[in-house]
């Protein structure tokens, strides 16, 4: 491990090179089946993950399975080169999958899923290992879900906590996954309230997912009449662009292209589609680009990880959402429709992504 970013940095940069190339995409959009598709991925760096999962399984869940492990298998390794501040950083990014994964378990419970489909919408890349994971997804209930992670010292586990009592007695789970999102975003921003250029780039990524995370629930409040005060209480937190009093203004604004206009965020959306979920798509997309370009700027900073990872995080979906058009029999236009701005993306600097 090491805290000098001239030698991380060296580190990374050796994993981008095996980021797959656009022509690999096209070769796989262009596979007839998922057979075609593994044997594909046979040659990449996918090869050792799929392998494993495809021995336990077989289809669109092995795949899957294998892209999660080759993605955990990335972030560990992420956290295995970098030591003091660098490691500090990365992991309030890394963070992130456990609060995603830490909600998906408690909707699963929620929703009384299985164990086998709550881990189906689980990529256990953050500090929960995949074994701990498992664990959460086999808890009785919510309840069981706080102890573990008490147990397990998680950040986590207190936020839980507090958020239980509510949760059990009004069953709004919405609320509960609202506390955890406050206690991610409001703990990782004090981590990097101080400190050099490497804490500013962690602050404005944490600050733009912040603006994203609030913008996407005015999107869903969109037409919903609530005093002021109930609609602060959606509202996540202070760090960002959007502060409380334009939270409110933004979620009383009919019209969805004027309230995108007034947010103003630093993350422009090349489309306006017409609808919510459209919209919170391309929102994620616009993003994740934005963060992937990071990659492309001081090469002796925390930028250059974090670039990366969105890279294989964008790498990943791509690779999930031709996979699962596959098996779903949609056409390779289709398909492709999905992944356009990724691809678009690959024309403009680096040709490998």
């Amino acid at each position: 491990m090491s805290s000098d970013y001239g030698y991380i940095n060296a580190r990374v940069k050796a994993m981008k090179s095996r980021l797959l190339a656009r022509e690999t995409l096209y070769e796989l959009l262009g596979a007839r089946d998922l057979a075609v598709l593994a044997d594909i991925l046979g040659s990449t760096d996918y090869s050792r993950d799929l392998q494993e999962a495809l021995t336990h399984g077989s289809g669109l869940p092995a795949l899957e399975e294998g892209f999660r492990r080759n993605l955990c298998r990335t972030t560990a390794k992420l956290l295995e080169i970098a030591d003091g501040e660098p490691g500090e950083l990365l992991e309030v990014i890394i963070e992130r999958w456990d609060l995603e994964n830490i909600k998906a378990v408690l909707r699963g419970k929620h929703n009384r899923l299985s164990k086998e489909e709550i881990l189906s919408s689980i990529v256990p890349a953050g500090r929960l290992d995949e074994v701990r994971v498992s664990e959460l997804a086999g808890a009785e209930d919510a309840k069981a879900v706080a102890d573990m992670l008490a147990t397990w010292h998680s950040p986590f586990a207190r936020a839980l906590t507090r958020a239980l009592p509510a949760y059990l007695q009004d069953n709004d789970l919405p609320a509960t996954e609202l506390a955890l999102d406050r206690f991610y975003f409001m703990a990782g921003l004090e981590t990097v309230s101080t400190g050099d250029g490497n804490a500013a780039v962690v602050r404005g990524v944490l600050q733009e997912q912040l603006d994203a995370v609030n913008l996407r629930t005015v999107l869903r409040l969109r037409g919903v009449t609530l005093e002021e005060e109930r609609l602060k209480g959606y509202w996540v937190g202070e760090g960002g662009r959007i502060t409380a009093g334009k939270f409110v203004a933004l979620s009383r604004i009919e019209n969805i292209s004027q309230a995108l206009d007034r947010a103003h965020l630093s993350v422009q959306l090349s489309e306006k589609p017409g609808d919510e979920a459209a919209l919170e798509n391309a929102l994620s997309r616009a993003l994740s680009f934005k963060h992937a370009k990071l990659f492309w700027g001081d090469p002796l900073r925390i930028n250059v990880p974090i670039g990366y990872l969105w890279m294989k995080t964008i790498e990943v979906t791509n690779l999930r959402l031709i996979a699962r058009g596959k098996a779903y029999g949609l056409a390779q236009l289709e398909i492709e429709r999905e992944l356009l701005l990724f691809l678009r993306f690959s024309n403009h600097g680096d040709p490998s992504f």
